[in-house]
C-alpha cells in the first residue's frame, strides 16, 4: 500500500495592517523588507502581569534598511510606555517617512 507523502506546511507570516511583523527576542521589525526604511521596536523594560511579561517601555526607531537589518541609520526615535502605543506611533512615522522617500 502506497503512502501519500505530505508536503511541509508553509507558515503564514504575521502581519499588522498589511505589513509583515517579525520578532527576534526583545526586538520587533515592522514593514516591508524591500523598502528603504523599516520600523524597529526594542522592548527595553517589562513588567509581570498575571504571570506574563508585558512591555513596559519600548524604544521606537525608524531606521535605514539598505544595509544589515537593524543596523542602519536612525532617522527618528522615541520611547513609549507600552507596545500598542509604540506600534501605533511607529506605523504612522513609517508611512510618513516612506512618502518622503518615494
Amino acid at each position: 500500500m502506497a503512502t501519500k507523502e505530505s508536503k511541509p506546511k508553509k507558515k503564514k507570516a504575521l502581519t499588522y495592517n498589511g505589513k509583515p511583523i517579525i520578532r527576534c527576542k526583545n526586538r520587533i521589525y515592522y514593514g516591508n523588507l524591500d523598502d528603504n526604511l523599516i520600523l524597529v521596536l526594542d522592548i527595553t523594560k517589562t513588567k509581570k502581569v498575571n504571570g506574563f511579561d508585558l512591555a513596559d517601555e519600548v524604544l521606537v526607531q525608524i531606521m535605514d534598511n539598505t544595509g544589515e537589518l537593524g543596523k542602519g541609520q536612525v532617522y527618528r526615535k522615541a520611547t513609549r510606555d507600552d507596545l500598542y502605543k509604540a506600534l501605533d506611533i511607529g506605523e504612522w512615522w513609517l508611512k510618513d517617512a516612506l512618502k518622503q522617500f518615494a
